[in-house]
């Protein structure tokens, strides 16, 4: 989830660094015949997926580097030694490191071939959220996030922080002990928390730290392998389904998962932003300054309509 550098992954790195291009034997065809070129590829395919060759190269990355199916650096080779394999298919799995990401289209293609589908996990992480933003019982930030998160499709499951690995640790473990970091607010110096078991929240309220959550992704329900099902009378039948189907939409899942997260933080910061003149701008921590226009103006707002409540 962390650049070598020790910082959090951009969306653009991980779109940029997570794409694959694919290579093809030109032995088999590649770049030989435009007019079979389909037929051919899908025989290079299939010889892909039956034969483990861990000496072929299979995929190039964005910065030149050459892998085997098993996401194996082969150093011996470069965009030179493979550009009669070079083709114009790219892989998007979304995964910046490179060594996994090899291994994800790699299965992807063997599940394709097999006519199924796989699911997965994407991971997420929200940086420089500004603390006190959710609610301490039912609109906690960490149940706002996961309700929009199961609102997407074929998402299946959640968890933030340390999520179910959590329950395999003692509290001693994973409790987020409190530091003294080197920022001053208001001439006040703050805190901050040693780990981030908790992903990013405490009692529901976002704490300061970075806000980190899972979410499972189930296999398509759509695939052209045949399954038992039965008919509007009951009837036993089979269900085959035709047609191009992705075998992994996972790799589709980050933009949804980074607008839903977007909206659940917006919506809470706006939140915040109506309690701001009754419970006192001091409260509000610099970062989140940017949520208070005219606080002069907004307390004019509540006083008139608090007196408007009291003639009523």
């Amino acid at each position: 989830m962390y650049h070598s550098s020790g910082r959090p992954w951009t969306r653009q790195e991980v779109d940029e660094e997570g794409q694959l291009t694919m290579l093809r034997s030109s032995q088999h065809g590649w770049k030989i015949d435009s007019e079979n070129q389909r037929a051919l590829d899908d025989a290079d395919e299939a010889r892909f997926v039956s034969v483990s060759n861990l000496a072929l190269p299979a995929y190039i990355d964005i910065q030149d580097r050459v892998y085997n199916r098993d996401g194996q650096l082969l150093p011996e080779h470069n965009r030179e030694s493979v550009k009669n394999e070079l083709t114009d298919e790219l892989v998007h799995v979304r995964c910046p490191h490179q060594e996994t990401a090899c291994k994800m289209a790699t299965l992807i293609r063997t599940v394709r071939a097999d006519e199924d589908s796989i699911g997965g996990a994407v991971a997420c992480m929200c940086t420089g959220v500004p603390p006190a933003l959710g609610e301490p019982c039912f609109d906690k930030l960490e149940a706002l996030m996961a309700h929009a998160m199961l609102s997407l499709p074929a998402t299946k499951g959640f968890e933030i922080g340390s999520g179910f690995e959590g329950t395999k640790m003692r509290g001693s473990q994973h409790n987020d002990g409190f530091i003294r970091c080197n920022k001053i607010n208001n001439g006040v110096n703050l805190i901050a928390t040693r780990s981030n078991h908790a992903g990013g929240t405490l009692g529901g309220i976002t704490s300061g730290a970075d806000i980190v959550f899972r979410v499972a992704v189930k296999p398509v329900s759509t695939i052209g392998k045949a399954q038992d099902t039965a008919d509007y009378n009951g009837n036993a039948a089979i269900l085959e389904a035709k047609g191009r189907h992705d075998p992994c939409v996972l790799p589709r899942t980050p933009p949804l998962v980074e607008a839903m997260a977007s909206l659940v933080l917006i919506d809470a910061a706006l939140k915040q932003r109506t309690r701001i003149d009754t419970i006192g701008a001091a409260t509000v921590p610099a970062s989140a300054a940017h949520f208070v226009r005219d606080t002069s103006a907004s307390a004019n707002a509540v006083i008139e309509r608090e007196g408007k409540r009291q003639k009523l």
